[in-house]
């Protein structure tokens, strides 16, 4: 009986090993492409999703009163899914920049940037210019 329960016992955790271990479907995140990353549908779409989707979530902040830009630089895989988002410029309280993270990682539509006939990782910069109405 032992000797049937080791190898069994063997092969789950084995097996469950790759299951709890967190996939980072980016080794490399490349700056140098022969073709950028970008939306599928165009900057005019993704202008539309930024109004939409994404100015309500600053506009709801209470710190928005002082911020005049605000860069996203967004981690899209070699798959064209954004899998992180980080801030600079911000001058947002952490649960907004998570709401807005969280908007983020939804969407869908990307290309991913090419690098030598292959999709690659790559980083894509959303700046965000906010003016304060009076």
């Amino acid at each position: 009986m032992k000797t049937k329960l080791i190898p069994f016992l063997l092969f789950i955790t084995l097996s469950c090993a790759n299951c709890l271990a967190q996939s980072k479907s980016c080794d490399t995140i490349y700056d140098s492409k022969e073709i950028k990353a970008h939306y599928k549908k165009g900057e005019l779409e993704l202008n539309k999703f930024v109004i939409k989707q994404l100015l309500p979530i600053i506009g709801q902040c209470k710190e928005n009163s002082s911020i005049s830009s605000l860069f996203m630089y967004l981690t899209i895989d070699s798959k064209g899914k954004i899998i992180d988002v980080r801030f600079t410029r911000a001058k947002l309280s952490e649960t907004c920049k998570a709401e807005l993270k969280k908007e983020l990682l939804t969407m869908k539509g990307w290309q991913p940037a090419i690098l030598n006939n292959q999709p690659v990782c790559s980083i894509y910069l959303l700046p965000i210019h906010c003016l304060k109405r009076q």
